[in-house]
Order: structure tokens, then C-alpha cells, then sequence
């Protein structure tokens, strides 16, 4: 009777040892979020919604802010490398700058998804047509003015950004579709993405073009803080001074909403629609999730491009 017991036990140890050697092929999938600066209401729309799904479909997500910093972005990457994550995706500092641990990133055989500009490495890059996206806003401006103005045509406040080669296309499709409808574009030497730092310079512009019909701006946090200045100036109509930006967040849709009864001079701003997968376009969130899950699961992920929606007053 000994023996029968001696033998169970073994073989009950065998078991659960093989069981033991085999669970980590059954780990917790885990995706790496890199985010450039979660202050920006854009990019945490983007980041938390990610991270909500991925948690509901049972992936560990790590969530990293690089606030702004690319040496503190490539530190963050390197950790991620370092903890063997299954997907990364990045919203980049600077994507040149990025380069050389993104190729690491993908050379360790994790999957790389990036939004905003090209990664060395990527599996999947997901944009737009930077410089039609900065065109379609301005068009935004162009319709307001000649419904506000009609034919009279004067200057437009552009806050722009060159900070990456797609920011840099982005403000110059602004620019050029101002030019091109005849206004006068008014150019801030300060390049301002955040709101706080946005309405500081156009404080400063103000002194020299307070007779502008209006302003547009490469990011909609900064299109916030320009709204905060004008809508603190007593001597502003502000039925006839429109804001107009690119980029989204629930936040942001509130104050274009509020601008029908001139609450706030925000009118409008030309969103990311999301990713086009299997012909179909998805919210920006779930749409990069997906693609995400897929390249972990080794599915065809179905990345046609991403479209732009304009978002006003509703």
C-alpha cells in the first residue's frame, strides 16, 4: 500500500510541476502605452481609452508619461523592453530621437504600433495626411469668416508647431490654407502646444493684432488657452472672433458646443475619426487597441489609414 502511495504522490508531483513549467506560456499578454504627455487632453483621451479596453479584454497594461521629455520617453521604452511586453505603442517625443530604441523594441521581437509620426521598427504607423488635415482646418475658419464677415478678409493668429517633420506639415497646410482663401496669417515666433503656454503667447500677439478676425491653432490644448485669453477681454466681440484647431477630447467638444451662444470663442476643430480596419473606421481608442490585439495574436490586422472628422457646435 506504501508503494501505490509513494507512486501517486510522484506522479502528482510530476504533474504539477510540467503544470507549473507551462504557465508561462500562458502569462498575462502585456501592452506598453508610451505617451508623450498625458496633460494634453488629446493624448490622454487616447492613452485612457486604450488602456480601459485593453484591461477589459484581460491584457497588464503599463502606462508611461513621458511629459514632454524624449530622454525620459526612451528611458521608459527601454524598461519596457527590459519587462519582455507583449505590444508597445507610442505617441512620440521625437520620433528621430526615438530610433534607435524602437528598432531595440522591435528586434526583441515585441510588436510596435506608433500614432503621429514614423518609428524605426514599427509594425503598424498610424496618420493621416498631416498637411491636408492642417488644410481642413483652416477651412473651418474660412467658412466662419465669410458667414461672419462675408467678403472683408484681415488677419488670423497661427500658433504652429515644427517640433516633428508632422507637426511641421500640419501648420503649414494651416498656413497655406489661409493664404490661398486671402487672409493674412500672423505667425507666433513661440511655438505653443499647452494650453497655459498657448495663451501667454497669444497675450503677448495680442498687443500688435488685436484687430484680428480670429486665431487658429496646431493642437486644440493650446486652442483652449488662446479661447481663455479672448474670452477674458472686455473689448472683444465675441460673436465675431473664432478658434479653430485640430485634435479632439470630450473636454474640447464641450467648449465648441459652448461657443453657439459665445460662451466660448472655440468653434471648431478637425478630430482623428480613427483607424479604417476591414474597410470599417473605428474610434481612435478601440481602433488602435484592436490593432494592437491583433499583431499580439498574430491576426491580419486590417490598418487601411486613419480619417479626420470635423467636430462643431452641435
Amino acid at each position: 500500500m506504501k508503494k501505490i502511495v509513494y507512486v501517486t504522490l510522484t506522479l502528482l508531483m510530476v504533474f504539477f510541476g510540467l503544470t507549473a513549467c507551462s504557465a508561462p506560456e500562458d502569462k498575462t499578454p502585456t501592452i506598453g502605452l508610451s505617451m508623450n504627455d498625458m496633460s494634453n487632453p488629446f493624448i490622454s483621451y487616447v492613452g485612457s481609452g486604450i488602456e480601459a479596453l485593453a484591461k477589459d479584454a484581460g491584457y497588464e497594461v503599463q502606462v508611461a508619461d513621458a511629459a514632454s521629455n524624449v530622454q525620459t520617453q526612451i528611458s521608459q521604452l527601454e524598461n519596457f523592453i527590459t519587462m519582455k511586453v507583449d505590444a508597445v505603442f507610442v505617441f512620440a517625443t521625437d520620433p528621430v530621437a526615438l530610433a534607435d530604441v524602437t528598432q531595440r523594441i522591435h528586434d526583441a521581437g515585441i510588436k510596435l504600433v506608433t500614432a503621429g509620426g514614423d518609428l524605426a521598427g514599427a509594425d503598424v504607423v498610424m496618420n493621416v495626411d498631416q498637411y491636408a488635415w492642417g488644410k481642413q482646418t483652416s477651412s473651418l475658419f474660412v467658412d466662419w469668416a465669410k458667414t461672419t464677415y462675408g467678403e472683408t478678409k484681415g488677419k488670423v493668429i497661427v500658433l504652429k508647431s515644427t517640433s516633428t517633420d508632422s507637426a511641421s506639415k500640419r501648420s503649414q497646410g494651416i498656413i497655406d490654407g489661409l493664404t490661398e482663401a486671402g487672409y493674412t496669417p500672423v505667425i507666433s515666433e513661440t511655438e505653443a502646444i499647452a494650453a497655459a503656454d498657448a495663451r501667454t503667447v497669444m497675450e503677448n500677439m495680442w498687443q500688435q493684432n488685436s484687430d484680428a478676425l480670429g486665431a487658429v491653432t496646431y493642437a486644440a490644448d493650446g486652442a483652449t488657452g488662446v479661447n481663455e485669453f479672448i474670452m477674458g477681454v472686455n473689448t472683444v466681440d465675441k460673436a465675431k472672433f473664432g478658434v479653430f484647431s485640430c485634435d479632439t477630447s470630450d473636454a474640447i467638444k464641450q467648449l465648441i458646443n459652448q461657443s453657439k451662444t459665445n460662451e466660448s470663442v472655440f468653434r471648431g476643430t478637425v478630430g482623428i475619426g480613427g483607424p479604417t480596419i476591414d474597410g470599417v473606421t473605428v474610434d481612435l481608442p478601440g481602433g488602435t487597441f484592436t490593432i494592437l490585439d491583433r499583431l499580439v495574436n498574430g491576426e491580419d490586422v486590417g490598418y487601411t489609414g486613419d480619417s479626420v472628422v470635423n467636430i462643431l457646435p452641435e
